[in-house]
């Protein structure tokens, strides 16, 4: 009888010292996982300045207009700072169909030349996307319409006045 008293000491005495072991074993995985995982460099100040100008931008759908204040100009200041910002890529990806989408309605309201500087701005994200090429087409022939349409009103006002020319004299 008086060695069970003393069995139970030894046992409690093991336990204690597999839960310290087991404790030691769970801080040490913890230290190793985060020193294995790498850490994503802080982000600067004017990094968060841009991404937040760049967010405020979306909300007000402001995504290639105006000149200076639109989020593809915002992100891509962030990108100068930091060329791998996921969240400014991500962003830009996300926002490339609408921005796409607002090109097309600017040529389609005979925009031209801000069109063009929306397109620009959008080839620089994406040099060889196909809707890019398709707008830039689209645009081009919009141009030519244009300029069809300018030279059928000058040729319409050199009509007019020359037979307002050819007029007074007869009148006189």
């Amino acid at each position: 009888m008086f060695r069970f008293p003393l069995f139970a000491s030894h046992w409690r005495a093991y336990a204690l010292a597999g839960l310290l072991l087991l404790g030691v074993g769970v801080a040490g995985a913890s230290w190793y996982a985060k020193a294995v995982t790498p850490t994503a460099p802080a982000m600067s100040q004017g990094e968060a300045i841009l991404l937040k100008l760049a967010t405020g931008a979306l909300n007000d759908h402001h995504l290639v207009a105006p000149v200076g204040s639109n989020a593809y100009e915002f992100y891509f200041s962030v990108l100068q700072l930091d060329p791998h910002n996921e969240i400014a890529l991500q962003a830009m990806r996300d926002a490339f169909k609408p921005s796409c989408d607002i090109v097309e309605h600017t040529i389609d309201r005979g925009e031209l030349d801000e069109a063009q500087r929306e397109l620009n701005l959008l080839h620089l994200y994406a040099p060889d996307n196909y809707t890019l090429l398709l707008l830039t087409g689209k645009l081009g022939a919009q141009r030519a319409v244009q300029a069809r349409q300018h030279e059928l009103e000058a040729a319409r006002i050199r009509a007019r006045l020359a037979a307002q020319a050819g007029e007074a004299p007869m009148a006189e």
